[in-house]
């Protein structure tokens, strides 16, 4: 049975549409930062109480409230500058919220909230609020961002005349997610899950962190118990001093009794003080000048459970899972930003991944994980699919079965299947069991595969476990050529990489052939290749012909241009100097040297008749008589004839 949503229209498997009786709203399909509710089946999102009141203007969901009181994480104002934790529902006097105060919240980004009972009479359950904000007590150039918890007490009613209105048990302190091997600090929280006993008194909190210096290209997974909070929660108090401009703690001695912060119990009921509401004047100003705790929390196992790099987790889902063997296991579902769903197993201290699902046709983030049963629902922003958590039926054999160490599948000897009952075989220890009392897995068949010179190839090879070590056969040896990747081998085709290839996979001393490949050139693809090849080459001929005809005809006509250009230099050149005529291959027609009297000018009379005189450029009163001896110029392609120059 598949079941896919989307936005619009519930497809079931048979095929039919089912349009959702839910009025629409514009915030459907999303995950609104910083509220937390309350309804059945989705406990990380909603929040109980006693009283009944309908959820009306505070969060913008279709969703009617029938089930409990509404604590919401959120901002008062429509800039979004005044975050709040509020009881938002229920009767009016019982409706309080923070301060406005960057001591009790500056500029968080809320993440998840969860409940947790605290005995069963009720009095001392709480809810626990978990978000990054940005941290006071560090003396940094830069502003640092710190993960936070903090908690409040399901029955508290504000204060008579301090705290009017507002939590009287509001406490914080921040959570530590360090890798003591990178020694990298994971301080941005991204996801909270909370896995809760089956009484419901105690829970491990799961966080999804990333550091705020990588970018979130780096995510890590750390887990915290209640009783390390409640160890923190009733620890020292933290303080600001005025007078020496640094952060301490608070001694007991200037702690007022009763203690500050404390859920109103029996005790306490019997102490006289039978509501906050009784609470005197010093307590409550102690607790609204002190939310912040000075003890930190740090995670179980001293560091992260689990550390993935080049990978932005998004949201993170958690149950427990006991195997045949009668151990319990926890077991991760991690969504990432592309669309991607990673199944990890926590075994001792680590958890790792044997599991990595592509859930949607295009990349998108998961926005939403909810276990419900035997499925794990995720859902985008356009649609909503499901996951078996007990999908068994891809083992194939016992050594499969047994190295993907998925604790809720085991090995029937009996019916030599994967199984879900007792009796069956499960994890590493009961390997010589499965590899000698069962065969291994059959040899995968051949695939050929037709591949193209120098095209770039990817023979998949998955490996059965995250444990398991995987070689390859390959027909060329040297290792240059080959680039070994965590699903398989790639490399550029070339005549001798064509061949037989075969991936063999190992663990624990057992393991079997998990795909072969048989590398061949594809005919047609060569036959095309060839064909190619002369049409290229006649293209390149024509090309380079048609570009050689274009540089000359380029060439020419640059010198044509540059040729035209000196002409016209030289003709307007003349016409400056009084010259009409263009260059002749005549000589000077005068016989004599140049002297002072006879410039090199008069080889031109008519320029220098133009420019001294009236007559060859002299004026009448030097000319005695006219020479006899006449020396002539014949002028070519001109007018002019001849003219006649005597000399002086």
């Amino acid at each position: 049975f598949s079941y896919r949503c989307n936005v619009d229209t519930c497809l079931l498997g048979t095929g039919q549409k089912h349009q959702p009786s839910i009025p629409q709203s514009p915030h459907m399909g999303q995950r609104l930062p910083g509220i937390t509710t309350d309804l059945p089946h989705f406990p990380s999102r909603f929040r109980h109480s006693s009283a009944l009141q309908p959820g009306h203007g505070v969060l913008p969901s279709p969703l009617p409230l029938h089930y409990g009181v509404l604590y919401a994480a959120t901002v008062s104002n429509f800039l979004g500058t005044q975050p709040i934790i509020s009881r938002a529902t229920g009767n009016l006097e019982e409706r309080i919220r923070t301060e406005i105060s960057v001591t009790w919240l500056n500029d968080p980004v809320f993440v998840g909230s969860t409940f947790l009972r605290g005995g069963e009479s009720g009095e001392d359950d709480k809810i626990y609020f978990f978000f990054t904000e940005t941290a006071r007590e560090y003396d940094f150039y830069e502003q640092v961002k710190v993960p936070r918890v903090a908690r409040v007490c399901k029955g508290d009613l504000g204060g008579l005349k301090t705290l009017q209105k507002r939590w009287t048990t509001f406490l914080k302190t921040q959570l530590v997610c360090l890798d003591p091997e990178s020694g990298t600090n994971f301080n941005l929280l991204k996801d909270v899950f909370t896995l809760r006993s089956v009484n419901g008194t105690s829970a491990v909190f799961y966080g999804l962190f990333s550091a705020q210096r990588d970018g979130g290209q780096v995510s890590a997974v750390c887990a915290y118990s209640i009783r390390d909070v409640q160890t923190a929660m009733d620890g020292r108090f933290k303080e600001f001093k005025q007078d020496c401009d640094k952060w301490t703690s608070v001694t007991g001695g200037d702690v007022p009794e009763p203690r500050p912060g404390a859920c109103i119990t029996r005790s306490m009921k019997l102490a006289g003080f039978g509501s906050s509401l009784a609470l005197p004047d010093r307590v409550l100003t102690f607790v609204r000048d002190h939310p912040l705790m000075d003890q930190v929390v740090h995670p179980l196992e001293m560091g992260p459970v689990l550390v993935k790099l080049d990978t932005h987790y998004r949201r993170i889902a958690v149950h427990r899972v006991r195997s045949v063997s009668g151990q319990e296991y926890d077991v991760l579902y991690l969504g990432t930003e592309d669309g991607h769903l990673h199944k990890a197993v926590k075994i001792a201290q680590q958890a790792v991944i044997i599991e990595d699902l592509t859930l949607f046709p295009e990349p998108q983030p998961i926005q939403n994980l909810q276990l419900y049963q035997s499925w794990l629902y995720v859902g985008s922003s356009t649609e909503v699919t499901q996951v078996n958590t007990t999908d068994c039926e891809r083992y194939k054999s016992c050594i499969e079965c047994v190295l993907g160490r998925d604790p809720s599948c085991a090995w029937s000897r009996e019916q030599e299947s994967v199984a879900h009952t007792a009796g069956a075989l499960s994890h590493v220890q009961l390997l010589p069991q499965c590899s000698v009392s069962l065969p291994l897995a059959d040899v995968p068949v051949t695939v050929e595969v037709p591949v193209s010179l120098a095209a770039r190839v990817v023979l998949p090879c998955t490996p059965p476990s995250a444990w398991a070590t995987c070689m390859w056969q390959r027909p060329s040896q040297d290792a240059t050529v080959y680039a070994l990747r965590s699903d398989g081998l790639e490399f550029t085709v070339t005549e001798t990489s064509l061949g037989d290839y075969t991936c063999q996979c190992v663990e624990g001393g057992a393991g079997g052939v998990v795909a072969s490949y048989s590398l061949v050139r594809d005919s047609s693809s060569a036959n095309a290749w060839k064909s190619t090849e002369r049409n290229y080459s006649v293209l390149v001929g024509l090309l380079l012909f048609f570009l050689g005809f274009a540089a000359g005809s380029g060439c020419f006509f640059i010198y044509e241009r540059r040729r035209q250009a000196r002409l016209q230099r030289e003709l307007l050149s003349r016409e400056r100097n009084g010259l009409d005529l263009m260059q002749s291959n005549t000589t000077s027609c005068s016989h004599e040297p140049h002297t002072p009297s006879s410039p090199e000018d008069e080889r031109h009379p008519l320029a220098t008749a133009k420019k001294n005189g009236s007559v060859n450029g002299f004026p009448h009163l030097y000319i005695n008589e006219l020479d006899k001896d006449q020396a002539r110029i014949y002028l070519t392609g001109v007018p002019l004839a001849k003219c006649d120059e005597t000399s002086i």
